[in-house]
């Protein structure tokens, strides 16, 4: 996922792809929406727009098990990666929009939406959110479903707090300096990547990323109007009821029938 703007290279982009499927088993995460379809009563040709794409990983494990896929993002160099890897996986015709997530334009209804790896964290202002969840709900269909993941406020607050972090590998590395203010319940990541060239140069990229906690108050609230309803309020990957502390969470909105 990328939703902040950044005129980083096509380098930073499969860095970055490399640390996410690091931290996240895509095929893990498409099991869990498949069981959250079943669950609900999707069917299995359901169209699935993913919001806040990035370089498509997720995108390619869908189409790879017979979804028709459309990914949205507003970052060209991601989309470029993932264009270049829907086709060497033989999937070159995954649609890629160049889109904001909540500001975006289809040719019709899908039957799902989804949005991983706390995408939703980076709509920083209600109006936005609000505007995402109105048009998630214009290109549902009655029944269709709204799949995303958040991080909670316990985990901007309290596990990444103010603190910084830093990964070394051979051709990436990054640090990661964090501020989280409570009034706001907002979180400043200050990025620093440095990946390395083919000739053996490293190259520095420097990323200002936001990040907003929301509660499941504020997603009904921002809902309203939308035609979407909270449904499933879930730990992350399960189905059980969340945790007070825990650091991730999955919200299943629904289109009534």
């Amino acid at each position: 996922m990328t939703q902040t703007g950044g005129q980083y290279g096509a380098d930073f982009a499969r860095a970055y792809d490399a640390l996410m499927r690091g931290d996240y088993s895509y095929p893990r995460y498409a099991d869990y929406i498949e069981r959250v379809f079943e669950t609900y009563g999707r069917p299995r040709d359901s169209l699935i727009a993913d919001l806040g794409c990035g370089a498509g990983s997720l995108c390619a494990e869908m189409a790879g098990r017979g979804y028709d896929v459309i990914g949205i993002d507003n970052s060209p160099q991601m989309l470029a990666v993932a264009r270049q890897k829907a086709v060497e996986s033989g999937f070159a015709d995954i649609l890629f929009l160049e889109q904001d997530i909540d500001n975006f334009e289809l040719y019709g209804t899908v039957g799902a939406f989804i949005s991983t790896i706390d995408c939703v964290n980076y709509i920083t202002d209600k109006r936005r959110l609000r505007r995402m969840f109105k048009l998630a709900g214009n290109y549902l269909p009655p029944g269709g479903l709204f799949i995303f993941d958040v991080n909670t406020a316990h985990k901007l607050s309290k596990i990444i707090g103010d603190g910084v972090f830093y990964e070394i590998t051979d051709d990436f590395c990054y640090i990661w300096t964090n501020a989280y203010n409570g009034a706001s319940k907002t979180s400043v990541f200050d990025l620093t990547f440095f990946t390395r060239e083919a000739d053996g140069r490293w190259r520095r990229h420097d990323e200002l990323h936001r990040q907003r906690a929301y509660s499941a108050e504020d997603f009904a609230a921002a809902a309203r109007g939308s035609g979407l309803e909270i449904q499933g309020v879930y730990s992350f990957l399960g189905f059980e009821k969340p945790l007070p502390n825990a650091d991730k969470i999955v919200y299943v909105m629904v289109k009534p029938q």
